[in-house]
């Protein structure tokens, strides 16, 4: 039986793999892209700023990007040029990371704090609807924000993140207690800061180590490194040299965190096309049975939700964009006006 399983994912990945390059080079050829270089742009906060690269046509279809933990608004730069034109695509830095401003003193990240940033951004761009691109806690962000604010999300796209996880109850208290104790080490260290500095290369070397044991093997390439880098490094003060970007704080654990059925409930009420791709070689980063609890939910109360799985570690976007954004393209063109008779068929299950 567990053979039998295997073979049968062995010759899906295959075929899936076949098939999407050589779409990939047909469509590609044909279609017209995004074109064009990226501006630099900055959002107000009361606390500094966002940063963010803007790109296309400033009155095209609106697309706010949204990255994962600890990476920065540089993890749409290989699939931009790939995607159709006619958009108008934002890419953020989340506060504390890449340029954005990092928070004051003495406080905490929270997500939480993300869909209030959200909220302020949206305002900023005068974006009364939007579709949302977010890899992994991007994708998280952009699935609980469209869950609160259907009306502001036109689609939503998440990369290799099906939702937040859950925690199981027994284990709040003590997770509490360890972000406590973590906020106090952190902030001593902030109080004496020793910048660490190091050439580009060796940067980006520790990042790509550092990406791939917490993501697992080949879940990013150097080259998707490097672009990431672009943004999570700065010049250290003395010019010896470059440090991180990201704010300390972003490696505190969160004090709260949620039950099952948080989750669930909040998976529930997404109401706009929403497409999952799923990376065949990336965690899920909860347990198989939390996983397919959520992806029943999606199932069982949103008609447009379409499953892809794609070969590929976590930073699949990054590292093989030509078979990714043709997913997202047909996904953006599609008419979910009517019913799909085929509904079924959106599943890669």
């Amino acid at each position: 039986m567990l053979v039998t399983r295997h073979m049968r994912q062995v010759l899906r990945r295959q075929s899936l793999s076949g098939l999407l390059s050589a779409e990939s080079v047909t469509e590609q050829s044909s279609r017209r892209c995004i074109s064009g270089t990226s501006e630099e742009i900055r959002i107000p906060l009361p606390y500094g700023h966002i940063a963010a690269k803007a790109w296309g046509d400033p009155n095209g279809r609106p697309i706010l990007g949204l990255h994962g933990w600890l990476d920065n608004a540089a993890t749409h730069d290989h699939l931009v040029p790939l995607l159709s034109e006619g958009y108008r695509l934002v890419c953020l830095d989340q506060p504390g990371h890449g340029l954005s401003s990092h928070y004051p003193a003495g406080m905490n990240y929270k997500v939480s704090d993300a869909f209030t940033f959200l909220r302020r951004v949206l305002d900023h761009l005068k974006w009364d609807k939007t579709i949302i691109m977010g890899h992994s806690m991007g994708g998280g962000i952009g699935l609980w924000y469209s869950a609160m604010f259907p009306e502001q999300v036109e689609r939503l796209i998440c990369i290799d993140l099906i939702s937040f996880g859950s925690m199981p109850l027994k284990k709040h208290v003590n997770a509490a207690r360890k972000s406590v104790l973590e906020t106090m080490k952190v902030q001593v260290k902030m109080e004496n800061p020793k910048i660490p500095t190091y050439s580009f290369e060796d940067a980006c070397g520790r990042a790509f180590m550092a990406s791939n044991l917490i993501n697992g093997l080949g879940s990013i390439s150097k080259e998707s490194v490097e672009t990431l880098m672009s943004r999570g490094l700065i010049k250290t003060p003395d010019g010896s040299g470059y440090t991180w970007s990201a704010d300390l704080r972003l490696r505190i654990p969160t004090a709260f965190n949620m039950v099952q059925e948080i989750t669930e409930e909040f998976g529930s009420k997404v109401e706009c096309p929403h497409l999952l791709i799923k990376a065949t070689e990336a965690s899920k980063y909860m347990t198989d049975e939390s996983y397919d609890k959520i992806l029943k939910v999606f199932m069982q109360n949103n008609p447009h939700f379409q499953y892809r799985e794609l070969p590929g570690g976590h930073h699949l976007h990054l590292n093989t964009p030509e078979l990714v954004a043709p997913v997202i393209n047909k996904f953006l063109e599609k008419d979910f006006s009517e019913p799909d008779p085929d509904r079924r068929a959106q599943f890669d299950l």
